[in-house]
């Protein structure tokens, strides 16, 4: 049998186990935090350490597009497309890798008033939103993934 459906099989059947376990920790209720735990899985059992991503954050500071490149699990380069700029070391730090973003959506569940994710099999997080305060203007941050490419 192919290694990737074993792997896939694999992850399927943890997250299930997991989520089972989860239920009463989580709360019946709570469907960002089991799939968010399913996703971790399912990350986790790809073992992509090494790929390009092509992601739009979205916040009040406009929608710049960008490419960071993860070698061996370590972003190796960020930079905006289109600017063939560099960015910051201090901007968009959430959205720096796969990693990056379940990080940042695992303290969104933790911490935000309002948190919503789409994800992909391979448990990419590809469309985030999150509001962070209820009543505040201008804290709201998320990110669609336009591009996740294995390296060869």
């Amino acid at each position: 049998m192919n290694r990737s459906i074993v792997r896939l099989r694999f992850a399927a059947a943890a997250a299930a186990l997991l989520l089972a376990s989860c239920t009463s920790i989580f709360g019946p209720g709570d469907s960002e935090s089991r799939d968010l735990a399913a996703a971790k899985v399912a990350w986790a059992a790809h073992r992509l350490d090494s790929y390009t991503l092509v992601v739009r954050p979205m916040c009040f500071c406009g929608s710049p597009l960008l490419r960071v490149t993860v070698v061996n699990g370590v972003v190796t380069s960020r930079e905006f497309i289109g600017e063939a700029a560099p960015v910051p070391p201090s901007f968009f730090s959430e959205v720096e890798s796969v990693d990056a973003m379940l990080s940042t959506l695992e303290r969104a569940v933790e911490d935000a008033s309002d948190v919503e994710a789409e994800y992909d099999t391979r448990g990419v997080p590809q469309h985030a939103s999150i509001d962070w305060y209820a009543n505040a203007i201008d804290d709201e941050f998320g990110w669609t993934v336009v591009e996740l490419t294995p390296a060869p």
